[in-house]
Order: C-alpha cells, then structure tokens, then sequence
C-alpha cells in the first residue's frame, strides 16, 4: 500500500463528505501522467474499499474517486498528438476497462447514490473508447448494459437502462449527437 493510497483511504473512511471532496479535488488538480500513476497506486485499495464497506456514502465516494483516477478524455486526445505528454495507448485502455468493469459492478449497487454516480462516471469511459475509436468496445458495453437491465427491477433496472442510453449515444455519428442533444435541451420548445 502507497502513503498516498493510506492517507486517501483515511479520508473516504471518514464518510465526511468535505474530506472526501479534498480528495477528490487532488485528484482532480493532477495532470494526465500523475493521475495516470495514481491510478496505479490506488485502484486496488479503492476498489477493496468499495467492496469491503457497508456504508453506501462510502461506496459512492469510492467511485467518485475512481471517475477520477480513470484516464478519461484527455489522455485518448493526447495520444493524437506527439507533443503532448500521455500514458501509452495500452496503459490509457487498460486503465481504461478497469474502470469500465469497476463501474459496471457499482451499478448494480444496493444504494441508488452509488449507481448515479457510476452511471455519470460510466460516461467518461464511453468518451474515452469513442476518442480511441473502440467502437466494438462500446457496442459490448451496450449490450452488455441491456442484459444486466434486463435482470434487474426498480430503480437499479432504470439505472442500467440510462447508462445504456447514454452509451447508445456515441455510437451515432457526430451530426446524429448533435441532433438528439439539441432535442434533450430544448425538446418541446421546438414545436412551439
């Protein structure tokens, strides 16, 4: 275990959401690299948290901190260009699918805070396979996503359904995202 993993598990234990949001917030101030390393550093104690701890504030807390330990959207651009710092493509889609399959699991959480905020983080990892034009990817999660909804009921069923959708999204081309998310802002106005 890394002093940084002992000390930013110490926070997420607290269930004290200012410390859990200075964790957060460090992490989020990180360049791609650093975060990159981190990410190595903590995944594994983050996730052992998440499966070891009943409180459901704790749980989300931890996929919060991995949404943001993920590679996400910048470190796929960097890539496409040599004069910008990124991890190797390999590291950026392992992180990546690690993430992904992370997330899929607290989407099935008991606690309706938990998959909200898988659901969200799931998009990154959606933005992240489109930018590495890993459309086969996506197409998997998708499906993937229709037959965990289909077991489920209630609101975990409702949940899985919009991270379908949500990834559903980018597998439509650039003018298709245009349209739909031009129709989910104004929706009813246009008829007007």
């Amino acid at each position: 275990m890394t002093s940084q993993w002992a000390a930013y598990e110490s926070e997420l234990r607290s269930g004290d959401a200012d410390r859990v949001n200075a964790v957060i917030n460090e992490i989020k101030s990180k360049g791609v690299i650093d975060r990159s390393q981190l990410f190595e550093d903590c995944f594994g104690g983050v996730t052992e948290l998440y499966n070891s701890h009943e409180d459901g504030y704790v749980r989300q807390s931890c996929v919060r901190v991995v949404e943001q330990l993920a590679p996400k959207l910048p470190a796929a651009v960097n890539l496409q260009s040599p004069e910008v710092e990124s991890p190797p493509a390999d590291t950026v889609q392992e992180q990546t699918d690690a993430v992904c399959g992370f997330l899929l699991e607290a989407l099935t959480d008991d606690d309706g805070r938990v998959r909200q905020s898988a659901q969200r983080a799931l998009k990154d990892c959606v933005r992240t396979y489109d930018a590495l034009d890993e459309t086969t990817t996506i197409e998997g999660l998708i499906e993937e996503l229709e037959t965990m909804a289909a077991d489920a009921s209630g609101k975990q069923e409702k949940h899985l359904r919009q991270a379908k959708d949500d990834a559903a999204f980018f597998m439509q081309s650039g003018i298709g995202r245009m349209i739909e998310g031009f129709q989910k802002q104004f929706g009813d106005k246009l008829d007007s």
